[in-house]
């Protein structure tokens, strides 16, 4: 006995060192250089052979906290203006590196670096840069702990190089890119994430487990990095726009000339403190959406990718009711009353300002102010008028970002003429808070409530009770529609409970929001009058096993009701998803809606709630290996509704072929027949309570189909 007494003993120390620490314990050090950096992707400058390093990397796909399958370190330098992290990437077979060209952001089946810093330390905001052997970068923000937004491009460097060794890749972060508060000596959130592409294996410092469905919040510590002044930044692009364009006349067409000028700036009043501001700015340069042709009643929702709306943004999301109250795109939206193809695309921004900062108490706070300029149509008629947008946003973390309690305003006035007056509301502001608190280190509980109230002449608000949102001409609604009101008031409730950490996580949610919100003169939401309760619950497998490498399997459940009780809505779900010793991947998923006695309040456009039937619908998928030079694909789907009368079948093959690191080739073909039992019968007559006169009545003859 004392003998196996000993030898417990002598094992514990070795079985405690094969055990990852906890990340928020983790710490790397940044010493400073006094020489000039070349950023080559070599450690050639005398600091990387003094800087510290730091190599306990554990794997996190597919074994959660396993041993890493080669040896990565960390080394990290700075001066007055830039963070430079160096990472060596051992590898015994260099020459199997996977380095795949392509554009900047769009991620490749490659080898891959990541570093990610928490400027504020705040274990919810992170920006993360990365790299791959070919020198492509990408970058994205995260916020909310674990939502992830690729749209932000920030100004940084980064070079990589391969040799006997394996693969380096040496970056170089402008401090003028992060936010963190000023002091004497700064404390990053900070961590480093490996990809090792031909074993589809990806390894991480500090350990990362993603059963605890958190990220930034599992971020380490980078110390030593002090007396780094206050690196106040000022950036100002002037623009100057000379064009020719072609204008219908009456007698023909004519070519006039014409000429725009503005200016963008962006200043550090402190390095936790910005402001953006421009005058006229010219959004030529971004990216256009994707063509769409909707031919629904209910309007499609963009990604914003202007740069002077992105900075920042992560503070204005809180992962669903603050995008919801406010909607960047409506800003500079195309004119409400555009009818004809020469009027203007986009309601022209006359001027704004944005500033969003932290206080060294953990409050974060924005204000973003706007000017919109009149827009008229071919005939000189308004189509959009001056427009003033202001928005503000506090939050205030508690508990190092385990608890959060944070309010958000918005407000809008158009200053509306004669014509626009029937047409448009006049005003509109909206209230929320939100907050969330994390208990027993896997539990979340979570809320928001907001009020909302939009007012306008009669005409305008009448239009509103009858859009698409709000259907109030419907004969079964909850609410009469009255023609004479001059506003209209809501507001949305929302509670949740979720086990984010574990083999098992499980969440559920409600929400009520009341008939009479209208949050679409600044935000967006298409979901009114209605009830919800939705469950989920998650099983995943933290380790590879016989013929799997990862497995997950969700279930889940929602229900919907009006305001009133009548049931809208339900849905089932059970979803499977498996990658396989092999790297092939494949994912089965059943969904059975509208079951029990459901109704559509919006199917007839303004009708009467049209009863519903139970659908099922099955699909599954397979992929290929995607570290193949060929990845095939195929899914097929079928669904059954209306008692077997409707019914849908559909199947997509496809491959990707890979012609060398540069070129890549996609072919596929698909196939689907449908059929839908539901037909239009009759017209149904107006309600008589709505006036004859108003255009939008035509909505309510269309049926379902």
């Amino acid at each position: 006995m004392r003998l196996s007494l000993a030898g417990v003993a002598l094992l514990l120390p070795i079985m405690a060192a094969a055990q990852p620490s906890d990340p928020n314990s983790a710490q790397a050090r940044a010493v400073r250089s006094d020489e000039p950096m070349l950023i080559d992707g070599r450690d050639t400058e005398r600091v990387w052979a003094t800087a510290p390093e730091t190599d306990e990397f554990y794997q996190f796909t597919p074994t959660e906290a396993g041993p890493a399958r080669f040896r990565t370190s960390i080394r990290v330098a700075y001066d007055d203006r830039v963070l430079y992290v160096f990472v060596k990437a051992y590898d015994p077979r260099p020459d199997s590196l996977v380095a795949l060209l392509s554009r900047r952001d769009i991620r490749t089946p490659s080898e891959w670096i990541k570093v990610v810093i928490d400027g504020f330390r705040d274990r919810r905001s992170a920006l993360q840069f990365m790299v791959n052997p070919a020198g492509v970068k990408r970058d994205a923000t995260v916020y909310g702990d674990v939502q992830e937004d690729i749209a932000w491009d920030g100004v940084w460097d980064a070079a990589t190089s391969i040799d006997a060794d394996g693969w380096n890749a040496e970056f170089a972060i402008p401090f003028s890119q992060l936010r963190f508060t000023p002091k004497d000596e700064h404390v990053f959130g900070f961590g480093v994430w490996r990809d090792v592409a031909r074993y589809g294996e990806r390894d991480a410092w500090p350990v990362y487990r993603p059963s605890r469905q958190t990220f930034a919040s599992q971020l380490g510590d980078l110390v030593g990095i002090r007396d780094i002044g206050r690196n106040r930044r000022l950036e100002v692009m002037p623009y100057a726009v000379s064009k020719n364009v072609t204008e219908p006349t009456p007698s023909g067409w004519r070519n006039p000339q014409q000429q725009t000028a503005g200016l963008d700036l962006k200043a550090g009043l402190t390095n936790n403190i910005t402001l953006d501001a421009t005058i006229n700015p010219d959004f030529g340069q971004v990216e256009m959406d994707p063509a769409v042709l909707n031919l629904s009643a209910f309007e499609i929702r963009f990604d914003e990718r202007r740069p002077f709306f992105q900075e920042g943004v992560n503070l204005f999301r809180c992962q669903g009711p603050c995008e919801g109250i406010f909607y960047t795109r409506r800003v500079g939206r195309t004119p409400q009353l555009r009818a004809a193809p020469s009027d203007p695309r986009f309601s022209r921004i006359q001027a704004a300002a944005k500033i969003t900062g932290r206080l060294e108490g953990g409050a974060q706070f924005g204000v973003v102010a706007v000017s919109s300029a009149r827009e008229t149509g071919s005939l000189g008629q308004t189509i959009e008028p001056q427009t003033t947008t202001l928005v503000g946003r506090l939050v205030q973390d508690f508990r190092g970002g385990r608890s959060q309690f944070g309010t958000m305003v918005t407000a809008l006035v158009r200053d509306l003429d004669a014509a626009t007056e029937p047409l448009l509301r006049r005003e509109a502001y909206t209230l929320l808070l939100q907050g969330y608190h994390r208990f027993a280190d896997r539990w979340e509980v979570s809320g928001y409530t907001g009020r909302s109230t939009a007012r306008g002449s009669a005409d305008a608000i009448a239009r509103t009770q009858l859009t698409s949102v709000h259907y109030f001409q419907r004969p079964d609604h909850e609410m009469d529609y009255d023609p004479t009101r001059r506003s209209m008031d809501g507001g949305v409730s929302s509670l949740s409970l979720r086990r984010y950490a574990g083999r098992v996580r499980w969440e559920t949610t409600t929400r009520y929001a009341a008939p009479g919100t209208e949050l679409n003169d600044l935000g967006f939401v298409t979901l009114v009058n209605d009830v919800m309760l939705r469950n989920q619950m998650v099983l995943a497998a933290l380790r590879p096993g016989l013929w799997h490498r990862r497995v997950m399997a969700v279930a889940s459940a929602e229900q919907h009701w009006t305001t009133g009780g009548l049931p809208t809505g339900s849905q089932a779900q059970l979803h499977g998803f498996a990658e396989f010793t092999n790297f092939w991947t494949s994912t089965i998923t059943y969904t059975a809606s509208n079951l029990g006695a459901t109704h559509c309040v919006s199917c007839a456009r303004g009708g009467p709630a049209l009863r519903q039937s139970a659908q099922h619908r099955v699909a599954v998928t397979f992929d290929g290996d995607a570290r193949r030079a060929l990845q095939p694909s195929a899914s097929v789907a079928f669904a059954r509704a209306d008692e077997g009368r409707s019914w849908s079948r559909a199947a997509e093959v496809g491959v990707v072929a890979r012609a060398g690191s540069r070129t890549s080739f996609e072919l596929g073909a698909g196939y689907e027949g449908r059929v839908l039992d539901a037909q239009w019968v009759q017209t149904s007559a107006a309600r008589s309570a709505i006036p004859r006169t108003t255009p939008l009545r035509a909505s309510t003859r269309t049926s379902c189909s």
